[in-house]
């Protein structure tokens, strides 16, 4: 388990943990691209979804700064890239972190519009991390807001109640 450290614009210092199953993500990221793609745009595409996942979780990071809510950690772990952080005061606060990672893919989308040769590829990537992040399914932003605005007894219906240790942590981001 490597940690590096990461200086956010509030000067909030949090820990980045990469866990020893967290090499399996980075792994599946660069096998689904090259499966995708021939073998140097795979690579290539790889390191932009792996950099897309990581300045999604910076987006809460920063979203979590910019309403003063203390982030403990952000990493990768077997289920993924994540934040961990306290709750914010307010549901609001919440609704807002987590929106955060979304829209930080949505700023991506524009910009890389105009770069040659893979542009496209980071566009699409960054578009559906963003739409797929804000879907109400488990361990998504999305059921983080859909709890926030309705409720933690919101998912009864909607989801199913098995155990996840993503689920039951809701600091995590």
């Amino acid at each position: 388990m490597s940690r590096k450290v990461v200086k956010s614009m509030s000067g909030l210092i949090v820990p980045f943990r990469m866990h020893k199953k967290g090499w399996m993500v980075v792994a599946l990221c660069f096998l689904l691209e090259i499966a995708t793609f021939r073998f140097q745009i795979g690579i290539i595409g790889g390191a932009v979804l792996l950099l897309s996942l990581l300045l999604h979780e910076f987006g809460h990071i920063l979203g979590a700064a910019a309403l003063k809510v203390p982030v403990r950690e952000w990493g990768i772990s077997v289920y993924g890239a994540y934040v961990i952080r306290a709750r914010g005061l307010r549901s609001r606060d919440d609704v807002l972190i987590s929106l955060a990672g979304p829209i930080m893919n949505l700023l991506l989308v524009f910009p890389a519009l105009f770069l040659p040769h893979i542009g496209i590829q980071i566009a699409c990537c960054n578009l559906e991390l963003c739409v797929l992040n804000l879907l109400p399914i488990p361990s998504s932003d999305g059921l983080r807001i859909a709890r926030s605005l309705w409720g933690p007894a919101w998912p009864s219906n909607a989801v199913s109640q098995k155990s996840s240790p993503v689920l039951d942590n809701p600091t995590r981001t």
